[in-house]
């Protein structure tokens, strides 16, 4: 009997997700949204200026609840838990990487990865060596005691991203990770992203509006009236 290859399994799911501001009127950003992830794989949301994506980012980490719809992780709706749980799912399934990269100014490089960790009551024996592996992948140990005002932007963004890796999360949402740097930089940037989701078996998924960025990753996706559609025609925006 001839082997039959299965689909990789997906984990994580947004599941008919809706959206709507009603602050001024009723404004829908998104309808009906769906999505499934798998672990390793990089998947681009491109679209318009105010079409929702970033919206959409903070919905699949937590950082905001949808007008309607579900998300699961492993089987289990991540809205249904309570404040506590919430925030353990957004410190240890999610990071996140941010077009600025918010990181203290107060502190060195190393202190800013640790932070995660000690939040969540991680004793600093315990995080430094995984924090400084990180900032080896990311090309910045040689900058871990320099403050943040003392990195380019680049190496601030590659401190921002091992940073989000620190808690050894599954899922890895950017929204513009390369929008403040120059394209030299920028594209570098996205080649370490890119290498860590697939030696890390992080799902990835990365706001853009460089569509060269966003065809080399393994889907890209198109926000647009409210729903993702997955094109690769490359008259429209993937």
């Amino acid at each position: 009997m001839a082997n039959v290859e299965q689909a990789p399994a997906f984990f994580f799911e947004a599941r008919d997700i809706y959206k709507e501001y009603s602050t001024h009127g009723s404004l829908q950003v998104l309808s009906g949204v769906n999505l499934r992830l798998i672990a390793g794989e990089m998947v681009a949301v491109v679209g318009a200026s105010g079409t929702g994506k970033t919206t959409l980012l903070h919905i699949l980490g937590a950082l905001d609840q949808p007008s309607q719809g579900q998300l699961f992780y492993r089987g289990e709706n991540v809205f249904e838990k309570n404040a506590d749980q919430l925030a353990l799912f957004r410190n240890q399934v999610v990071g996140f990487v941010f077009q600025f990269h918010h990181l203290l100014p107060e502190f060195n490089a190393l202190e800013n990865v640790l932070l995660p960790g000690l939040i969540a009551g991680q004793k600093r024996l315990e995080l430094v060596g995984y924090a400084e592996y990180l900032l080896e992948r990311v090309g910045v140990l040689n900058r871990s005691t320099h403050k943040v005002g003392e990195l380019s932007g680049g190496e601030q963004q590659r401190v921002a991203l091992a940073r989000a890796l620190i808690m050894k999360p599954e899922v890895l949402l950017a929204d513009e990770p390369t929008g403040n740097l120059d394209p030299k930089t920028g594209l570098k940037v996205f080649e370490l992203i890119q290498e860590l989701s697939e030696t890390m078996a992080l799902a990835t998924v990365m706001v853009t509006h460089n569509l060269v960025l966003a065809r080399r990753m393994g889907r890209c996706l198109t926000l647009l009236d409210g729903g993702l559609h997955e094109t690769r025609d490359e008259s429209k925006d993937c």
